[in-house]
C-alpha cells in the first residue's frame, strides 16, 4: 500500500433513517427474471407499439395487485412502453416484494433516461451510468421516484442497492440534500464491493463535497475496483485536499491501472501544484499518461507556458487519444486546434471524448462549436447539439434554435433534448432537490 491512509473501517448501515422504510417481506426462493433480464435493457418501444400497450391506468391497477404475477406482467408494460409517463408507476414497484420486480424497475427507470446510442447498448446499469454522463435524457424527476430510489439504497439484495446507486446518480442533479448524500455515504461502507463502486461513481457525479474525505480512505479500499471508482470520484469532485493522496497513488503504481487512475484524478482536478507532474508525464511512454497530461496541463492552467513544447510534440505523436488531449490544451490557451478536436467527432471511438472537451472548453469557443451544426455527417451534428445544450448560453440558445429545422429524426432529437436541458437549467432547484 502506498504510504498515506490506512483502511477505513466498515460500518454497520443503518437499516432505519428519516428517508427509509424498512423494506419488509420475504426475497423470493426462486428468481423469475430470467424473461425480464433477457430484455431487460431494450430501447423502448415504437409510439405505433406503444399505441397497442395497455392504458396506464390499467398498468396502475395492475402495479397494485396483490398477485406477483400481474405486477410482472404491468413491469414488462411499463418498460416495453418507456418513456417519462412511467416513472411514476415505476417508482411504486421499487419497494415490490419481489427482488425480480424491484431489479426490474430499476431497469425500467434507467432505460428511461438512458437509451441506447446507435449501434452501442447500455446492457447494465454501470454501462449506463456511463453514458448517462453526456448522454442521459433531461426528463422531470417524479418526487415519488427520488424518494423511491433513495430507500433502495438499503434493500437487503446487494444487487438492488447496486443499480440504485447507479440509478441515483443518472436521475438526481447537484446539488443534492444533505439527507440524500448521508445516504450514498453510507452506501460507500456496504459490504458489497460493487455497491462501493457505485456509491463512489454517484458521489462524484453528484458533486457531493462531503465525500472527499470518506472517498480518500476508499482510495487504500481492499477491492481494486473501490479503488478505482474512488479515485474517478476524487476527480469528479475537483477534491483539492486529494492532491497528496492521489499523487502517492500515481508514484507507487505508475505503470498500473491504479496509476492510470491516479494520474486522471489529478488531471481532472487541475491543481496548480501538480504541473511539474502534468510536464514530466508529457514524454510518458504510456499514452494514457500523456492524454491525462495534456488535459491536467489545461484545467491547472500550465498550457499556456507549454503551449511550443506541445506544438512540437504533436509532430511526432501518433496516438489519436494524446493528439486531441493535445488539441484540448492549445484550444484552451486561444489556438486554432480546437478544429482537430471538432474533426474527432466523427471517430465513434474518440467522439465523447471530443464531446467532453469541447463542454470543457464551454463558452470560450461556443462559435466554433455552434458553426459545426452545418456539419454533413448526422452524427457530428448530433454530438453538437449535445455540446451546446451542456454549454449554454445566449449562442447556443440561438444556435439550436436557428437549427429547429432539421431534418435528420436523430438530430432533431439531439436539439430538442439540448434545448430542454438548456430550459431545466434556467429553473434552478432549491438546494438538493431533484431535478425540477
Amino acid at each position: 500500500m502506498p504510504p498515506h491512509t490506512g483502511h477505513p473501517l466498515f460500518m454497520v448501515r443503518p437499516r432505519m433513517t428519516r428517508l427509509r422504510l424498512h423494506l419488509c417481506g420475504r426475497v423470493a426462493a426462486l428468481l423469475v427474471a430470467l424473461a425480464l433480464s433477457a430484455s431487460g435493457w431494450a430501447a423502448p418501444k415504437s409510439p405505433e407499439q406503444a399505441s397497442t400497450l395497455p392504458p396506464l391506468p390499467q398498468v396502475a391497477q395492475d402495479v397494485a395487485s396483490p398477485s406477483a404475477q400481474v405486477r410482472r406482467k404491468a413491469l414488462r408494460g411499463l418498460r416495453e412502453r418507456g418513456g417519462p409517463e412511467t416513472l411514476p408507476l415505476l417508482a411504486g414497484l421499487l419497494g415490490d416484494a419481489e427482488i425480480d420486480i424491484r431489479e426490474g424497475a430499476i431497469a425500467g427507470v434507467i432505460g428511461v433516461y438512458v437509451q441506447p446510442r446507435g449501434n452501442r447498448s447500455s446492457n447494465n446499469a454501470a454501462a449506463s451510468f456511463e453514458a448517462a454522463r453526456l448522454h442521459d435524457q433531461p426528463w422531470s424527476v417524479p418526487p415519488e421516484l427520488s424518494t423511491a430510489l433513495v430507500k433502495a439504497l438499503a434493500d437487503d439484495e446487494p444487487s438492488v442497492r447496486r443499480d440504485a446507486a447507479y440509478a441515483v446518480g443518472i436521475v438526481l442533479t447537484a446539488p443534492v440534500t444533505d439527507a440524500v448524500a448521508f445516504e450514498i455515504l453510507a452506501s460507500l461502507s456496504d459490504r458489497e464491493p460493487s455497491v462501493r463502486v457505485a456509491a463512489a461513481r454517484a458521489l462524484g457525479r453528484l458533486r457531493v463535497q462531503d465525500a472527499g474525505v470518506p472517498l480518500i480512505g476508499r482510495v487504500n479500499d481492499e477491492d481494486l475496483d473501490v479503488r478505482l471508482a474512488s479515485m474517478r470520484a476524487l476527480g469528479d469532485l475537483k477534491y483539492d485536499r486529494a492532491v497528496v493522496a492521489l499523487t502517492d497513488q500515481f508514484t507507487f503504481y505508475v505503470r498500473g491501472v491504479a496509476g492510470r487512475s491516479a494520474i486522471s484524478a489529478l488531471a481532472a482536478i487541475g491543481h496548480p501544484s501538480t504541473i511539474p507532474l502534468f510536464d514530466a508525464q508529457t514524454t510518458s511512454g504510456y499514452p494514457a499518461h500523456r492524454t491525462a497530461a495534456y488535459e491536467g496541463l489545461e484545467r491547472s492552467g500550465g498550457a499556456a507556458a507549454a503551449v511550443p513544447r506541445i506544438k512540437a510534440a504533436m509532430a511526432s505523436e501518433r496516438d489519436s487519444r494524446v493528439l486531441i488531449a493535445m488539441a484540448f490544451a492549445l484550444a484552451s490557451a486561444g489556438h486554432d486546434d480546437i478544429d482537430r478536436i471538432l474533426d474527432a467527432l466523427a471517430d465513434r471511438e474518440r467522439s465523447d471524448q471530443a464531446l467532453s472537451y469541447l463542454v470543457d472548453l464551454g463558452e470560450r469557443r461556443v462559435a466554433d462549436v455552434a458553426a459545426r451544426l452545418s456539419d454533413p455527417d448526422p452524427f457530428v451534428r448530433t454530438q453538437i447539439a449535445t455540446a451546446l445544450g451542456f454549454i449554454g448560453g445566449a449562442q447556443a440558445v440561438a444556435a439550436l434554435k436557428g437549427a429547429s429545422g432539421e431534418s435528420d429524426t436523430e438530430v432533431a432529437k439531439a436539439i430538442n433534448f439540448a434545448q430542454l436541458r438548456l430550459t431545466r437549467a434556467k429553473a434552478v432547484p432549491a438546494a438538493g432537490a431533484p431535478r425540477p
